[in-house]
């Protein structure tokens, strides 16, 4: 009797352990402009076009005020970045997030983003808008390092 009843409770423990984990979401959450602020530089989320937001494995989301910053995150908390999912804020249809790997993250000068480095992100399957000019295509590393190279970051 007491062998059956341990047995039921770690069934169920380990029931419960799995239904909570798989409750976790790892999908982008709403970020609030004006009320929000960014992780990295501190600065108040103002603009959707350039917002970005990393979502940890446990579900907990760090909003950025720019790609700038979550990109300077990501460089100088590596392990943390690594298990975490990575969002943009799509420059053309705002309120609407891409995966990293989905996106297309570009260098424009004609694009005043909220850290000064001119970066913006839109789906890979979406045509660059000609009022936009002349625009470099970055991958994320290629990101990353550009804005370490362009804020001299340490890690």
């Amino acid at each position: 009797m007491r062998r059956t009843i341990m047995k039921k409770s770690i069934v169920l423990s380990t029931l419960l352990i799995l239904l909570l984990t798989a409750c976790i979401s790892q999908d982008p959450k709403e970020v609030h402009l004006h009320t929000d602020e960014c992780v990295y530089c501190k600065m108040v989320v103002s603009d959707m076009q350039f917002a970005s937001q990393m979502v940890s494995d446990k579900g907990k989301s760090y909003t950025f005020d720019s790609i700038e910053c979550m990109a300077a995150y990501h460089y100088q908390n590596p392990d943390h970045a690594g298990k975490s999912k990575m969002y943009v804020s799509d420059y053309t249809r705002q309120k609407q997030w891409i995966l990293i790997d989905n996106a297309n993250i570009y260098h424009a000068e004609t694009i005043q983003s909220p850290m000064g480095l001119s970066l913006f992100a839109m789906p890979g399957h979406v045509p660059l808008p000609s009022d936009i000019g002349d625009a470099e295509l970055m991958n994320w590393n290629v990101t990353v390092n550009y804005v370490v190279d362009k804020w001299d970051l340490q890690r």
